[in-house]
């Protein structure tokens, strides 16, 4: 111990105490973090020379994992280390030592049997199931052979960032990187490709069940060191209408700077306008719903460019001659846009610009549902409703009985081993069936249906206040409040029956003076 200016002594700062989880691991490192406190706290060079002293005990844990017993919150990795220091501090305490081993052995075999959250990334083999975009399959001559699921990777400007990342929480340090970029950039497959980095012992953990904010405030507390958190897409998890993604932005926070809980890895992925969202201060005096996100987000972002360089498209010629993929994609690729074609972007659009009126209406509508702020999931029943605005009379009367189906059957069908353009959502073995099929429309058209201009329905309206989730109410009010349709805010409010959207179309009606109804 060093000695202060007064020549004193000056004790060394207590350990931390461990964050962790409900559970038995949290019950262990309470009764250890418990005794530690009623010894006095004595520092690692004690409690090393006591254990050092007793021959008697068949753990000897040197200063690091001493301190990893108290206060890290990982499992400790051996039995005996554990109990030798629950031991020495029980009789620093005058405790009886010999019931607080048999608790602490309890607790410690109850702590190995609960696996922290995520897999190994041993097993994590399917990038699909990570949200990484399928490409596109090939019928050319001499594109038989079997090729991998992923087409051979071409290194950009943003791996080298990921890669001194991985070396940089490989080495102990906590991390978050968020790529930023459009619509089938390479986000997602950037993140996919940096995993193969880390070292053995690391874990995965995407949180998505039953909604993506819910299922990481969950558990967030009890995730182990060395945890990749895979958040893709991540305006799912933190851009929310009730406060979900700003309780979960805190708690990122102090994961991200919890020494206990180090290394983690958070990787993210979000398009630039939901990052400009979250991340641009509002003005002086107006309410700040982001500020959790805008603390954390902050500096942390990593853009993806939208199209190869000069660089990259050199690059690729090289890969494209193990993988006929590369050379069709470089071939056809509309400046430099590789990822995107890969993806089937433009086959994409192709398919919706020559759709029958009845599947380009679905997807024109799907479109537009989304652009108002309806989340991904869309329900057979809105899709029907709202598609019927997009026809003229003529064009209804013409359409077959079965045109819907057709639509359906048209839009579904996949482009070059991509989605199509509106897909069904299956649930997986295990989730419970919904009470009818939901949808959801393709990432690429959804991001250019955000470019359009052509004024929204009167149909369009009234199916999303038949068949909205309540969830989703309030942004598709403000949506209609922003285009002047006051009284279609309203009764989006009204008809969900919930008790902040009634309050919210009540404020409305009295900033407009209509204070009877407001009262109503």
């Amino acid at each position: 111990m060093s000695g202060d200016k007064g020549g004193g002594v000056r004790r060394p700062r207590p350990l931390a105490r461990a964050v962790v989880g409900p559970g038995p691991l949290r019950e262990l490192k309470d009764l250890l973090y418990e005794v530690y406190t009623a010894a006095g706290a004595p520092s690692l060079n004690q409690i090393a020379a006591d254990i050092g002293e007793d021959d008697t005990l068949a753990g000897a844990p040197e200063r690091d994992s001493i301190r990893r017993c108290i206060s890290d919150s990982g499992v400790p990795a051996q039995q005996a280390d554990v109990v030798a220091v629950a031991m020495v501090l029980a009789r620093r305490a005058r405790w009886n030592a010999d019931d607080l081993a048999s608790r602490v052995t309890d607790l410690w075999v109850k702590a190995r049997l609960v696996a922290p959250p995520g897999k190994p990334l041993t097993e994590v083999t399917d990038p699909f199931a990570l949200e990484v975009h399928q490409a596109i399959t090939l019928d050319l001559p001499g594109s038989a052979r079997d090729l991998p699921v992923l087409p051979v990777y071409v290194k950009r400007g943003h791996d080298a960032r990921l890669r001194t990342l991985a070396e940089e929480v490989a080495d102990g340090a906590s991390r978050l990187v968020v790529l930023t970029g459009g619509s089938s950039t390479g986000k997602t497959r950037a993140c996919w490709e940096v995993l193969h980095h880390l070292p053995n012992g690391w874990r995965l953990w995407h949180p998505y069940d039953p909604t993506r904010p819910e299922a990481a405030l969950a558990v967030i507390e009890q995730l182990a060191p060395r945890t990749v958190v895979w958040l893709n897409e991540a305006q799912h998890y933190l851009l929310t209408a009730s406060d979900l993604g700003e309780r979960l932005a805190a708690k990122l926070r102090s994961l991200l700077t919890d020494t206990g809980r180090a290394p983690v890895l958070v990787l993210a992925t979000m398009w630039p306008e939901y990052w400009n969202t979250l991340t641009t201060a509002p003005d002086p005096g107006s309410v700040d719903p982001h500020a959790q996100a805008r603390a954390q987000l902050t500096d942390h972002d990593l853009p993806i460019p939208p199209v190869f360089s000069d660089t990259d498209l050199r690059s690729l010629a090289e890969h494209a001659k193990g993988d006929p993929r590369l050379a069709y994609a470089a071939h056809h690729a509309d400046a430099g846009a590789i990822t995107q074609y890969l993806a089937g972007a433009p086959a994409l659009l192709q398919r919706y610009h020559t759709a029958s009126p009845g599947a380009r209406a679905l997807i024109e509508a799907a479109m537009d549902v989304r652009r108002l702020g309806h989340n991904p999931s869309l329900t057979l029943a809105l899709l029907e409703a709202a598609a019927s605005g997009y026809h003229s009379d003529d064009q209804w009367d013409l359409l077959g009985e079965d045109w819907l189906e057709q639509a359906l059957a048209y839009t579904a069908k996949p482009i070059r081993g991509a989605r199509g353009p509106i897909t069904r959502i299956r649930p997986r073995p295990g989730q419970p069936a919904p009470a009818q099929p939901h949808y959801r429309l393709a990432d690429y058209l959804e991001q250019h249906g955000r470019r359009r201009t052509t004024r929204t329905t009167k149909a369009l309206w009234d199916a999303l206040i038949d068949h909205a989730p309540a969830t989703d109410r309030l942004t598709l009010a403000q949506a209609a409040q922003s285009r002047g349709l006051y009284r279609i805010a309203i009764d989006l409010c009204a008809d969900a029956g919930d008790a902040a959207l009634l309050m919210w179309a009540a404020d409305q009606l009295a900033d407009a003076d209509r204070l009877d109804e407001a009262l109503s």
